[in-house]
Parts: structure tokens; sequence; C-alpha cells
């Protein structure tokens, strides 16, 4: 059988410049016939095109689809398996993705609950911070650890950090930088170094509050406010239940949205306690 441009595009239902350009790239080859001059696609050619095409839906770029024209089934075998090594490890990247977005999703929707305050075991995580109040921390070190937070591991999370004995001495200093779930440095081959810190799995109260973004260039947000804030639903109720501050406070960000015109962000806020003897 003898197809024409148009009707091997036809059949194929692609358009006559993907047919060209697929005999351009060499998948397809077209033969003159010496009487009409018309160009015309064999049999095979049918096959060439959907090949390249599927091929392409399994992810090979044209450059690999370029080279493989030379291999043996030995050689395809191989770029074959290293295809599906390749998309075995977008699926897990993917995965984790997924579960990052469930679970902030789930916490969205606990932002429309902000007086809700409960016990629950903190994250395990390992954190490292870039800010102390005003106070940029920018030693290579930690800069080095920082970007390898924030590139190398999907499931990140930008924290606050309020030590404890900032607290109990009434002042309020917010620590700011980024964490991951300890079972995540693994995965990642992330190594702790001098400026990350471990926060362990803590009985917690916790509960969601909301801030300005640009609180700090608010006049009326005073370190009593901020306080207020951030932590006066926990402390009312570690002081109804006769608990006491066991740690430094951390709160996770979980999403910033606009309200009345202004940019707030969600924050879970966590307080790590335990009872008064």
């Amino acid at each position: 059988m003898k197809y024409k441009t148009s009707e091997l595009a036809k059949l194929l239902n692609v358009s006559t410049n993907t047919v060209r350009r697929y005999e351009e790239k060499g998948y397809i080859h077209a033969v003159r016939d010496e009487n009409t001059s018309y160009r015309y696609y064999s049999e095979d050619c049918v096959f060439g095109i959907v090949n390249a095409g599927l091929l392409r839906k399994y992810g090979f770029s044209h450059e690999e689809l370029d080279e493989m024209q030379k291999y043996d089934l030995k050689d395809t075998i191989d770029a074959y398996r290293n295809r599906l090594k390749a998309m075995d490890e977008k699926i897990e990247y993917l995965t984790y993705v997924r579960h990052r977005i469930k679970d902030d999703l789930v916490l969205m929707e606990k932002a429309r609950g902000l007086h809700n305050i409960y016990e629950k075991d903190c994250v395990n995580q390992t954190y490292v911070l870039y800010q102390s109040g005003e106070r940029l921390l920018n030693e290579p070190g930690r800069m080095e650890k920082v970007q390898q937070f924030v590139y190398d591991a999907p499931e990140v999370q930008r924290i606050y950090i309020i030590r404890k004995e900032d607290i109990q001495a009434g002042k309020l200093t917010i620590n700011i930088g980024w964490s991951i779930k300890n079972i995540d440095m693994e995965k990642y081959n992330i190594e702790s170094n001098e400026y990350t810190e471990h926060y362990a799995t803590k009985r917690s109260v916790m509960g969601m509050v909301k801030l300005p973004v640009k609180y700090a260039d608010m006049p009326e947000y005073t370190d009593e406010t901020l306080r207020e804030q951030l932590l006066g639903n926990h402390l009312k109720y570690i002081k109804k239940n006769n608990l006491k501050i066991a740690g430094d406070v951390k709160g996770v960000v979980i999403t910033r949205a606009l309200e009345n015109n202004v940019d707030m962000m969600y924050l879970l806020m966590g307080i790590p306690v335990e009872d008064i003897d």
C-alpha cells in the first residue's frame, strides 16, 4: 500500500506538517514516483509515525528517538529500562508532592476554625533558621543548608520558632527558617550540620492563628499585641488545664490569602507542654 502525504495524514489524524516533520527527523522515508513526481509513503511509515508518537508519550525526547533508530534489541531494552526507572522516580516524587498538597488542604480547612485549640503530638522535624528578629543569619554553612532544604526537599515548610526562655522572659523574638520531616532528611540525602536543629515529637497545645504578612511594618503590632495574636488562646488553654511550657514554640506557615484586602498569613502554632507537678 502506498500513501500520499495527505492520505497518510488523514489516516493517522495528524497534519501534513507533522508528516513532513517526522520525515525530516528520519522516523519515516518517502519515495518519489518517477512518473507522477508524487511522494509516497509505505505501510512501514504508518508504524513509524504511530511508534514515534507512542515513544513520545513514554517520555522519550526527539533526540533520544533519533538515537534509538540506531539501536539493536539490547540497546532498546536498556533504553526502556532507563525510561521506566525515570518514570518511577517521577511517580515517587509526585506522590510525595500529592501528600503535601493533601496535608496542606487539611490544614487550610482547619484554618477556618481559628479558635479551636487542641492537644496533639507535634511532628518530628529538623530545621535551619535564617533570621532571628531583625537579624539575618547568613553564615556560609547556614546559607548552604537553607538552600538545600528549599531546593532538595519537596515537603519543606516555612516555620517560626519562639524560644521558651524568651516567652518566659516576656520577650517575643521570632526566628524564621525552613523545616523538613526527619524521614525526609534521609530520603533526600540531607545531612545535619552545626546550623540545623532538631524538634523532637512532643505533646503540644496546637491551633491555627492568622497574622498580616507585613505585621512588622504595622505600628499597632507591638510585642504584646503579637504575643496575644500568636499565642493568646494557646496560653489560656495551658493555664486552664494546669500545664506548663516545655519547649520552644513552633509555628508552621500553612498558606497566605487576602482578607478584607489585607494579605494574611495562616500558621499552625504549637507549644510543647507538660503537666504541672
